[in-house]
């Protein structure tokens, strides 16, 4: 994960520190999102894991750094990577396997409704119909790489640039919202609505994004779990009882409900906007982004980046690398 050494734990102590006025915006970096996510499926159809991978590091991961540090603000402040706590980790975990069950069950609800042309197209499921290894790279690229690239750009840099001018309500449902629509699947879109909304607290109440990371890495890994157990080819289940999805719905907010109120009690509480905004040159009270503010081994691994891109590209095409089926 990104690191600025030097950082000073309690910024506002510091005078030549003090908070200057945000000028970020929120649905500028979305859109930076939306044209490198293209490069990113085009890597994600030439082969499934290295443009996972890709895509994880170079869509969400790196221009949230790269758009930090070039608008002269220190990474682990602006996107809350500092403040962990095992405890709220813990809980946080807690939380995403419960919101699990949650999301589930409403994603469950949605489709009873939507038409059966959509389930078929994005039917998520199909990228686990492949070998037992396969699916288990698969889930761990979920699991581990996933959180903490796609926690960076919507909980540490989207919702921290929101909560800059916003109220806390609105900074969680704003990023919960783009990071449901980034997914380009309407199919799960009320879901992911549901775990950004979960994500977005626990960083907003902890000021830390480290739950909403464990958070969700436990909703991916549990949903992995059960993609690599699934036999291959298995049966299509069909939509479940409506009392049975009341009951799915009632039992996972029972469950997210309680672990919620104990994260509230052991966290330390929000923090204020204003301690994101760390100077990386307090000289210069300017948080314009200016891409000579980049430091050079940054931008070397952004072209390192295409440079990987276009030889998945030729590897593809030479037969070098075989490209995965989707």
């Amino acid at each position: 994960m990104p690191s600025c050494a030097g950082v000073d734990p309690q910024p506002a102590a510091d005078p030549t520190t003090a908070p200057p006025p945000a000028r970020k915006s929120a649905l500028a970096f979305f859109g930076v999102l939306l044209v490198l996510f293209l490069p990113g499926l085009l890597a994600q159809a030439l082969h499934v894991f290295a443009g996972l991978l890709w895509s994880e590091l170079f869509v969400f991961l790196l221009p949230a750094v790269a758009l930090t540090v070039g608008s002269n603000l220190r990474a682990v402040p602006y996107l809350r990577l500092g403040r962990v706590r095992p405890a709220t980790v813990v809980l946080g975990a807690l939380c995403g396997a419960a919101g699990t069950l949650l999301a589930m069950a409403v994603m469950a609800a949605a489709q009873r409704v939507l038409p059966r042309s959509w389930l078929e197209t994005f039917d998520v499921a199909k990228l686990f119909d492949r070998s037992l290894t396969e699916r288990v790279l698969l889930g761990l690229i979920a699991t581990f790489v996933a959180p903490p690239c796609e926690e960076v750009a919507f909980r540490g840099y989207l919702q921290t640039t929101l909560l800059a001018r916003h109220a806390p309500a609105v900074a969680i449902a704003g990023s919960s919202l783009l990071f449901a629509v980034i997914h380009l699947d309407p199919v799960r879109f009320p879901a992911l609505l549901v775990l950004g909304a979960v994500f977005g607290w626990l960083a907003w109440r902890s000021g830390s994004l480290w739950p909403a990371i464990a958070a969700h890495a436990a909703n991916n890994g549990v949903v992995s779990l059960f993609a690599i157990a699934a036999p291959r080819g298995a049966p299509e289940v069909e939509n479940p009882p409506l009392l049975a999805l009341l009951g799915a719905l009632v039992l996972g907010a029972g469950a997210l409900a309680p672990l919620l109120a104990a994260f509230r009690s052991v966290a330390e509480g929000p923090r204020s906007p204003d301690t994101a905004l760390v100077l990386r040159d307090p000289a210069d009270p300017s948080t314009r982004f200016r891409p000579g503010r980049v430091p050079t081994w940054l931008r070397l691994t952004l072209l390192l980046g295409v440079q990987i891109l276009l030889a998945l590209v030729l590897a593809v095409r030479m037969g070098v690398l075989p490209g995965a089926r989707r």
